[in-house]
């Protein structure tokens, strides 16, 4: 794992997520788009019955929807052109992170805004809200800590930070 670590670019791993990040917001520029289209009956006329005024409102709704998460999206990209990519000492925002379980499974995290889970490369893009960071957050090597995943309880280590 050593090697593995050692030859991640963080600069490169952070622009790659925000390609992913961006490759989503367009996504839901499309979709809202469809989502905006669906609010008109039969060009510009309104709705004439109950159903076509709920089918319009549901896609009203998926509109607002798509906007919302779209401007998430916009923020978490802003966050992320603010992220250094600079060596870290302590668990926090731009931190790439070895940690090791109590079974001696290890895993590397890359703490970045709008991370939630993404695998790149073996690593895992994780949002400094996570609860896992929540938990971590200011540990340095060596540090080890109580966390709660899937519902049990189990020590985590820090061994090593970039």
């Amino acid at each position: 794992m050593d090697r593995v670590f050692d030859a991640i670019d963080k600069a490169s791993l952070k622009e790659r997520f925000a390609d992913l990040l961006r490759a989503r917001r367009d996504t839901l520029i499309g979709a809202q788009a469809d989502a905006r289209a669906g609010t008109r009956v039969d060009g510009d006329h309104r709705p004439e019955n109950r159903g076509e005024r709920a089918a319009v409102s549901s896609q009203g709704y998926l509109a607002h929807g798509l906007a919302t998460r779209m401007a998430e999206l916009t923020t978490m990209l802003e966050a992320l052109e603010l992220v250094r990519t600079e060596p870290c000492e302590r668990v926090g925002s731009g931190a790439l992170v070895e940690i090791v379980d109590e079974s001696d499974e290890a895993r590397i995290l890359y703490v970045l805004p709008g991370g939630q889970g993404d695998r790149l490369d073996g690593v895992v893009v994780v949002s400094p809200r996570a609860p896992i960071l929540r938990t971590l957050a200011g540990a340095a090597v060596g540090d080890a800590r109580e966390v709660t995943r899937g519902g049990r309880t189990e020590w985590m280590e820090v061994t090593r930070i970039r």
